[in-house]
């Protein structure tokens, strides 16, 4: 039997992925030091102590059309993850997220014999649920940080359970007591520059109509500091770079370009209200494939419409600044607190790595 160069690959395709991933390789390391774990990820992997082979920002590659053109780029980043897989021979493949990429990684070292585990699945509840055949056929176990997708996987035969949602034991929960008055709004406009692309105009307007109030804009720092100057010469206006969860959580309302902030934002225990804008040709293609009721994390795992969700042309500024005032009403904002504890409890407080290695350990 060929030697073994390898305990654990790890493979993710963005920053998330690489966070989450470098916790569970310094838990794995803290377990038994002596053993070999590489990964295709980042900076956050190889300090936990990872030996990186590639790096996510070489692959990483978001959004319909962007996927199109870069076809090319991405088959031969495949070829050679598949390559390298082969040429380690783990006892155990690990994907993180990153559906288009670890998919075809996952059939492939499935046929090669490998045992393959995959955490943070593909979305097929809300489109392509062809993805969950896959799974089923192609992945021996799956980690959920969602509690409501571990029926629908379920459903298609997947070994799939649910170990608790990272952001739990990444957010202090002391929660924070809300103003009745609003007096400090954090803008959270997304962390890609195609977001900002969209979200900053809108929030500008709302800036200029708004001048009694105080903007804190969460910006990050992996993204040209250019894109955030127009935005940062408002007087009412403070912008900080990779302190989100402070600054949400010193501010009374929170508008948030949608997507895991605003999870993070209802942990957090702030009103919000989720906005969301693309090109048009990418929301046409949405609309067309995707199959879900919500967009935003807490309608979704809470099954109801908690925060308002403004997309495309209902993103604008005088919607927006319409629901601020529906957040100055008490019951209003008090209502949607309340439902805040209710994701709180469905999401438990399991430690998602704990589980994880417990699993991968007993494996190796």
């Amino acid at each position: 039997m060929a030697k073994n160069k390898s305990d654990v690959f790890i493979i993710c395709g963005e920053r998330s992925g690489d966070l989450h991933g470098s916790f569970i390789v310094k838990k794995l390391l803290a377990k038994n030091p002596n053993l070999k774990i590489h990964c295709w990820g980042g900076e956050l992997m190889k300090k936990a102590g990872a030996v990186v082979l590639e790096n996510y920002k070489n692959y990483s590659i978001m959004g319909f059309i962007e996927v199109f053109l870069n076809l090319n780029h991405l088959n031969k980043k495949i070829k050679l993850c598949k390559k390298q897989i082969v040429y380690y021979n783990p006892k155990l493949v690990l994907l993180i997220d990153f559906p288009g990429f670890n998919l075809r990684i996952a059939k492939f070292s499935k046929i090669k014999g490998f045992n393959v585990h995959y955490f943070i699945p593909p979305k097929a509840w809300a489109w392509n649920r062809k993805r969950a055949k896959s799974l089923s056929k192609y992945v021996d176990k799956i980690y959920s940080i969602l509690p409501f997708e571990v029926d629908f996987f379920r459903k298609y035969n997947c070994n799939i359970s649910y170990v608790g949602n990272p952001l739990m034991n990444q957010i202090n929960l002391n929660l924070k007591k809300t103003n009745n008055v609003i007096k400090k709004i954090s803008l959270l406009p997304g962390s890609r520059e195609s977001e900002l692309k969209y979200s900053l105009p809108v929030f500008k307007r709302i800036v200029s109509e708004l001048k009694d109030f105080d903007f804190l804009v969460c910006g990050v720092s992996n993204l040209k500091k250019e894109l955030y100057s127009d935005i940062n010469e408002f007087k009412n206006v403070t912008l900080f770079f990779d302190k989100t969860y402070d600054v949400v959580s010193s501010s009374d309302v929170s508008i948030v370009m949608s997507g895991t902030a605003s999870l993070e934002v209802s942990l957090l225990n702030i009103p919000q209200i989720v906005v969301y804008r693309a090109s048009w040709i990418s929301y046409l293609i949405a609309k067309l494939i995707v199959k879900i009721k919500f967009i935003s994390l807490v309608n979704l795992i809470l099954e109801k419409k908690v925060v308002t969700e403004l997309i495309q042309n209902d993103f604008n500024h005088y919607k927006v600044i319409l629901e601020i005032n529906k957040l100055d009403d008490k019951e209003h904002k008090l209502k949607m607190l309340k439902e805040y504890n209710q994701l709180r409890k469905k999401i438990g407080n399991k430690v998602a790595e704990n589980e994880i290695c417990k699993v991968l350990l007993s494996e190796l």
